[in-house]
């Protein structure tokens, strides 16, 4: 039985009973519905799958606080999207504590987190209740609940420091007034629940179970949390902002090197597991160790794109084609399905600057300033350069999608709108910008050889990270070795020859760069630039000048709209609109409902 939530979501009759906020007052009118639930198997196990569903959906499109667009928006991947989007605020006015678009504050919603757990709780406290289910399947069963919650515990560890130690479903009777456990206590919090739960999930499942979890998912929730607590706005000896006797809620208080050896081990720990379990970092080219793979395209596509490829160690997974992750993409067999969240979020030309070419140099685009803006034979030229994850992730204006090829709405032929920045008679004159729909392009990512599927798969652990997370730890503890060995094998699997570099600072900076291109649009570059403590993250990153290339087209009949590239008289590079960033957004602001009940402690700044 595939992992597709889509149908197997219970009858309302047996829907589990959850408080709307954590430190409310649970609702325990649905006794009866809960011993229905657990009275077979069938109920059981669809109660499972509804954690599946509203636990890993934590990031995407449908999981965020906004309602409307993508993390992406506001990390300097692409546009703000629409004013009334979640993520326009965000861009216009930085995060807030009352919410917008749906969100009851900043970019997460904060008490569907303590719902979420809560399921899982009564999942695991009540699934030995089931009459007919083996004692085998009920310790998976325990077991997966656990690893729930443990995931999260490790997105709410990222996104907020400290956080609440819930080990139970609340009753009425509970006292509802726990406080946040130090920065400390939750890491170890999330180790031990990794732990447990490492103990009861299998090692891999049968095809019938793929995307349940395992105990290389496991591995990976450690993994993962292990490499955010060693970055230095948590492993640092003051924090971000001064909170007085609170700052062990977002800092340790210490910059300890063990930290990186700790997440060393940790991911390690998935790789050993995955060389067990046939999961791997997909490399078909047969070029050898330390060279390009000249099947770089198809490798990297399969990888991030294809469900249930063989790099993927856990994916959120969800066939129905009109929920509102559909709204993650704008290539689509139907193109009012997309429209609601794509528009207004094309690609910038601040996140496309870290592309490289196909020959592993840098890209030469226009830059804001230029004297005079460039022939369009300049913006075909430079699209033929780019790397293969380039052409995989983004259908780049006035080109036919490389990622679905043969599908009409995936060509720039079937757009209903142009693929451009500016449209043909709009009036964009050099160097002026508009806040172009499509940017330079439209992302394409999840959708290799799809054809007209509008379902994805968002990939929330694959081995790449495990490599990556690799690179950097190794990086941070004077290792030059090993960190350019596995940084090389995802550089040399994306068709480019090896990174040489050995000093510490540029080697850095060279990781955070294949970061931010190999894991695009999949909910890293958000925390990981505000963990870093990128330096440049108020210029161009969260916050500052946001760019979108600008087009021309030329003013012939035979230019019919959508256009071909071959029509793009210039173009030029420009700000479209500003980005704001303080530092209090280094985490999510707790919603100030919650401040309001006087047991729980804001983060500072806010």
């Amino acid at each position: 039985m595939k992992l597709y939530i889509k149908s197997l979501l219970i009858a309302s009759a047996l829907v589990l009973t959850s408080c709307d906020e954590f430190l409310e007052k649970p609702d325990t009118t649905g006794t009866v519905d809960q011993e229905a639930v657990y009275s077979s198997s069938k109920n059981a196990f669809s109660a499972l799958m509804t954690c599946y569903k509203d636990v890993l959906r934590h990031g995407w499109p449908g999981g965020m606080g906004i309602g409307h667009c993508t993390l992406g928006a506001i990390s300097g991947e692409v546009g703000r999207g629409y004013s009334w989007h979640g993520s326009y605020n965000i861009v216009q006015q930085g995060l807030s504590v009352n919410g917008t678009d749906g969100s009851d504050a900043g970019a997460d919603h904060y008490g569907n987190n303590w719902k979420f757990i809560r399921e899982c709780f009564l999942v695991k406290e009540n699934i030995d209740n089931v009459p007919d289910m083996s004692e085998t399947e009920k310790a998976y069963i325990k077991g997966e609940a656990t690893a729930l919650i443990a995931f999260r515990y490790m997105g709410m560890f990222y996104r907020y420091g400290g956080v609440p130690r819930v080990e139970k479903s609340f009753e009425a009777s509970d006292d509802l007034t726990a406080g946040r456990e130090t920065l400390e206590g939750t890491l170890a919090y999330i180790n031990e629940l990794c732990d447990e739960a490492y103990g009861l999930v299998p090692a891999s499942w049968d095809a019938a179970n793929t995307g349940r979890m395992t105990k290389g998912a496991v591995l990976a929730i450690k993994a993962r949390t292990a490499i955010f607590a060693a970055r230095p706005l948590f492993n640092s000896s003051t924090p971000y902002l001064d909170n007085g006797e609170n700052n062990n809620l977002i800092c340790f208080g210490s910059a300890d090197k063990q930290r990186w050896q700790t997440a060393i081990d940790a991911n390690l720990a998935v790789l050993n597991w995955a060389q067990s379990n046939g999961v791997e970092l997909i490399n078909t080219g047969g070029a050898g160790v330390g060279r390009p793979n000249p099947n770089a395209f198809d490798d990297y596509a399969t990888a991030a794109s294809t469900p249930g490829s063989r790099e993927i160690i856990l994916a959120y997974k969800d066939n129905n084609t009109y929920s509102s992750i559909v709204n993650f993409i704008n290539c689509s067999a139907n193109q009012t399905t997309n429209r609601y969240d794509t528009d207004c979020s094309g690609v910038l030309t601040n996140f496309i600057e870290n592309y490289y070419a196909a020959d592993g140099s840098d890209m030469n685009w226009p830059k804001v300033g230029d004297s005079t803006p460039r022939d369009g034979s300049d913006w075909i030229a430079n699209v033929s350069k780019l790397e293969a994850r380039a052409l995989a992730d983004i259908k780049w204006g006035g080109h036919d999608s490389k990622n679905n090829p043969g599908v009409y709405n995936w060509q720039n032929q079937g757009w209903s709108r142009g693929g451009y920045a500016a449209d043909k008679g709009k009036g964009d004159v050099f160097p002026n910008a508009i806040d172009g729909d499509k940017g330079c392009g439209e992302r394409t990512k999840f959708y290799y050889k799809a054809g007209s599927r509008l379902w994805m798969e968002g990939p929330i652990f694959r081995l790449a990270e495990t490599y990556m997370n690799l690179a950097e730890a190794y990086n941070e503890i004077g290792d030059t070795q090993n960190a350019l060995k596995y940084l090389n094998a995802v550089h040399n699997r994306a068709g480019l020859p090896s990174i040489t570099e050995t000093d510490q600072t540029k080697l850095r900076a060279l990781i955070q760069r294949e970061d931010a291109i190999e894991f695009f649009q999949e909910n890293h570059r958000y925390f990981d630039v505000k963990h870093w403590k990128r330096a440049d993250i108020a210029k161009g990153i969260c916050g500052g000048e946001m760019r979108m290339l600008q087009f021309n087209i030329k003013n012939t009949a035979e230019a019919t709209w959508p256009y071909d590239a071959k029509w793009v008289e210039t173009y030029w590079d420009a700000v479209a609109y500003n980005s704001f960033w303080s530092d209090a957004m280094y985490l999510e602001p707790i919603p100030q409902t919650e401040i309001n009940k006087g047991t729980t402690t804001q983060n500072p700044g806010y």
